[in-house]
């Protein structure tokens, strides 16, 4: 018998012997499917109303809002070429915003959960996931998600021993394993939809560089011979990554220098493609004088700004003094929910052993990426595509 109560409407606590486990539906979306989200670690001290904050701007700024674009794309018909291959109840599926986040009971406990060497890593993931998905199951399918905190791959199918309402499991169950790969196809859609493989002589900075969705990003970019590419990383100052960083040299890509919590100056002046696939919250630290006319950025993760007045408008007034164009990280990396929806309606009809169709999840990526592409970002530089996105869920 597990213990949950109902902090406040639509969002739950379920309380473990290692951690508090709070789990938000109903995310922007009334009557849908299922609510879906992936997993985050807040520190042990969070206060209540920080855990309360947090799942409920990650329920509806963005698992909500990737999946009001996923919505949005299904019921545009733009996927009707590949009607043939996607399975049953996928193309007339709405799925709405959920989320999990996990609060440990002290630092210790917090340090073993983020740290997958550790030996009783797996021990206490383990406790956790039991209650977790026993409250999943007995919430009868209406929410699922994919755990995907630290860098731990088995995560997931850690989960997927206590409940079927996990998504993102190992191909041999029906799954599409881990989603870094369809969340860079959606990135490098991008860059091709604005047209930059035309011309592979632009500077192309890339910050972040060293994480899973960023090294697939600078993989397609080296093959593509972009000549004059630039990488940022904190993890490039680590003796660990010497030889990394020893190829990316020998390769003629420039390292630039990196810093907790803002882009530096020397990233920012390059103009061309500046690509951030970083923590968040970053842009409005920075100094953006420093950005030349004409500059495209991919904020490739989903926190750029806080969402409130004060922060859309202080892009109004970035966009007033600078010809550039801003994209926000929802437009860029729902390619991971996408599948995610694609894998659970392939597990309700698989078929014996039937594996799950990556190549069909990175071309449904790529079409919903040119619906949205042509929908928001093709306008003027000077339009606010932030403020564009989230008043559709005001």
């Amino acid at each position: 018998m597990i213990n949950v109560r109902e902090f406040s409407e639509n969002v739950y606590v379920i309380d473990s012997e290692y951690a508090e486990l709070w789990v938000a539906e109903n995310g922007q979306v009334e009557e849908a499917d299922y609510y879906y989200g992936g997993t985050r670690t807040v520190p042990f001290d969070s206060s209540d109303k920080e855990c309360l904050d947090r799942i409920l701007y990650l329920k509806n700024f963005e698992s909500g809002l990737k999946n009001v674009f996923i919505n949005d794309v299904i019921s545009s018909g733009r996927l009707e070429s590949i009607k043939d291959e996607v399975p049953d109840g996928f193309l007339g599926s709405r799925v709405g915003g959920g989320r999990c986040i996990i609060r440990p009971k002290s630092k210790e406990l917090y340090d073993i959960i983020m740290d997958t060497s550790h030996e009783k890593h797996c021990g206490v993931v383990d406790g956790m996931f039991c209650k977790l998905g026993e409250f999943l199951n007995g919430r009868n399918g209406k929410i699922k998600l994919t755990p995907d905190f630290g860098r731990f791959v088995g995560l997931a199918d850690m989960l997927h021993k206590y409940t079927e309402n996990v998504l993102g499991v190992r191909c041999e169950d029906g799954g599409c394993g881990g989603k870094a790969s369809y969340t860079s196809t959606g990135i490098i859609e991008a860059i091709e939809v604005l047209g930059f493989n035309k011309d592979k002589n632009i500077p192309v900075t890339l910050v972040g560089a060293d994480g899973a969705v960023a090294c697939a990003v600078l993989d397609y970019l080296i093959e593509q011979k972009y000549s004059d590419i630039a990488v940022c990383d904190l993890s490039y100052d680590n003796p660990q990554r010497s030889d990394e960083v020893r190829r990316l040299k020998e390769l003629g890509i420039k390292i630039l220098p990196a810093e907790y919590g803002r882009f530096t100056v020397p990233c920012l002046e390059r103009g061309g493609l500046f690509i951030a696939v970083t923590v968040g919250g970053e842009f409005l630290n920075s100094e953006l004088s420093a950005v030349k006319d004409g500059t495209v950025m991919l904020m490739a993760h989903n926190e750029v700004i806080s969402v409130n007045e004060k922060s859309l408008s202080d892009i109004d007034r970035f966009l007033e003094e600078k010809d550039v164009k801003v994209i926000p990280g929802q437009l860029l990396t729902f390619g991971g929910a996408m599948t995610s929806r694609l894998e659970w309606f392939f597990r309700c009809s698989r078929r014996g052993d039937e594996l799950f169709n990556k190549p069909l999840a990175h071309k449904a990526v790529r079409l919903a990426v040119d619906y949205l592409f042509e929908k928001y970002c093709m306008d003027s530089n000077k339009v606010n595509i932030f403020r564009s996105v989230y008043n559709i869920i005001q």
